[in-house]
């Protein structure tokens, strides 16, 4: 029964024609001689050719239109996110430097400035992160509207 085993797990990549010849000598031979793996071995091939037949309808011009259209819309705002984030980023760095270097501004309002932007980036990420966790796990997200 071990035999059988190990040749029905070979059965679809014999189909498939993706064993060496000498695993495909020892399938073929011990199909010749197991009628039990041969059933097996047929039912495979009516299986694979019936899947081979089956026809899926393509939808129309428009809908592929339509598709590809929103594909574009989502791909180009996501670009924009992209470059106003990283804008946005490059602008507060660069102003922390310069607050930072700027031996003029008194430590009040150093403090003051860096807790307004530390608060802010952390209450964007924070928001950022419960997005991303409510995308992952929202059932809805790709019902149409």
């Amino acid at each position: 029964m071990r035999g059988c085993e190990l040749i029905r797990e070979k059965l679809s990549a014999y189909l498939d024609g993706e064993l060496t010849h000498q695993e495909s000598q020892k399938v073929r031979a011990h199909l010749g001689d197991c009628a039990q793996c041969r059933a097996v071995y047929e039912d495979f091939a009516r299986l694979r050719e019936q899947v081979g037949r089956l026809e899926f309808p393509q939808p129309p011009e428009e809908e592929w239109s339509r598709v590809m259209a929103n594909l574009a819309f989502k791909t180009t705002r996501g670009a924009g996110w992209l470059l106003w984030i990283g804008g946005a980023a490059l602008l507060l760095g660069y102003g922390l430097y310069e607050l930072i270097r700027d031996p003029t501004i008194s430590v009040i309002e150093h403090v003051g400035v860096l807790a307004l932007l530390s608060g802010s980036a952390v209450l964007f990420l924070t928001v950022l992160i419960e997005r991303l966790a409510a995308y992952r796990s929202d059932k809805y997200k790709d019902v149409e509207k």
